[in-house]
């Protein structure tokens, strides 16, 4: 949200925000030089909430209102009703319809979000695919390797995988656990990094000890810096059991690294072949064969590190979200213009 919000700006659009009353989200993005105004939100379907935000629609006169997440929606939706405004809403997960069902019009993060809500009988026509985008920055170079991995503790001829997820059971992160253990049984001067934190943290820690892979395996824990840190790492594992997209692939990706990751949900959008591979969720043995042989082999590592580069480059860039947002804009308002 923030980073398509800085793009819209870019583009000489104006962006203000309204953020839960009482959250942090107001003063984050004021910090950021935005105007952001607050609503004190009760309860999921809080008519008052709208009520309120149709009050600062209509007096900033603003064109279009955009939603993300569940509450959000609703109440935006509403909001955009009372106050004449079209509203849109993105869709970042696998979620019910009834989340956006006040919306105008929906904004999946994928293709596999959008079969999702058709499946649920959310008409075609109002469901647009728009690939969540990142900011590109140059390719990292062997002083970012080098200082990165200075950062985490590792030496710098070891091969390393990392990932980075928060740490709950549907993130998988056990399976990608269980095929370094094949891989570290191969090759002893292997790292993992796992980076994120969350409620299976200690589960992971344990099981890292189970394996007898816990002094080959770190946990920085959550990390504001992540991508400045990824330089240090040979190849990206994403084992992820449920997925709408994963922009952490493309992070990665823009980083310069191929991925192992299952096929589940968006993911087979965000990997395409030669960027990295695919296995069926839970798969450790197949997961472990494909890390071995990016570990392995410069040459087939390196040239398809640079094609998921090329890739995220060209489809998930920040710039082609904002300007595939705004025409989404757009059409909004011309359909409320024909309502």
């Amino acid at each position: 949200m923030l980073t398509l919000a800085e793009q819209l700006r870019s583009m000489g659009q104006t962006v203000d925000f309204t953020a839960f009353r009482g959250r942090g989200l107001a003063g984050l993005v004021r910090g950021r030089g935005f105007t952001s105004h607050e609503v004190a939100v009760r309860f999921k379907l809080d008519v008052l909430a709208a009520v309120s935000l149709a009050r600062i629609l209509r007096t900033g006169q603003y064109d279009v209102i955009h939603s993300h997440l569940s509450t959000s929606c609703l109440i935006g939706g509403w909001a955009g009703k009372f106050a004449r405004v079209p509203s849109l809403a993105s869709v970042h997960g696998l979620s019910g319809k009834l989340s956006f069902a006040t919306s105008d019009h929906l904004l999946a993060v994928s293709e596999e979000v959008r079969r999702h809500l058709i499946a649920q009988g959310v008409r075609d026509e109002k469901v647009t695919v728009i690939h969540n985008g990142v900011p590109v920055s140059p390719l990292p170079t062997q002083a970012d390797r080098d200082k990165a991995r200075r950062v985490l503790g590792l030496p710098p001829d070891v091969r390393v995988v990392g990932t980075t997820a928060r740490l709950t059971a549907a993130k998988g992160v056990h399976h990608a656990l269980a095929a370094f253990a094949h891989v570290h049984d191969n090759l002893r001067k292997a790292q993992f990094v796992v980076f994120g934190d969350g409620p299976e943290r200690a589960k992971l820690v344990a099981l890292a000890s189970h394996l007898g892979i816990e002094k080959n395996v770190k946990f920085p824990g959550y990390r504001a810096d992540v991508r400045d840190l990824l330089p240090a790492l040979d190849v990206f594992v994403f084992p992820s059991l449920k997925e709408a997209m994963g922009i952490a692939i493309v992070e990665a990706m823009l980083a310069g690294l191929p991925v192992v990751a299952h096929s589940i949900g968006g993911v087979p959008e965000v990997v395409k072949e030669g960027t990295g591979y695919l296995v069926p969720a839970g798969d450790e043995r197949r997961m472990a064969e494909h890390l071995s042989d990016l570990l392995f082999e410069d040459d087939l590592r390196i040239p398809m590190g640079q094609r998921a580069r090329d890739w995220a480059d060209d489809e998930f860039n920040a710039e082609k979200m904002a300007a595939r947002t705004v025409d989404a804009y757009v059409q909004a308002m011309n359909s409320a213009k024909r309502r």
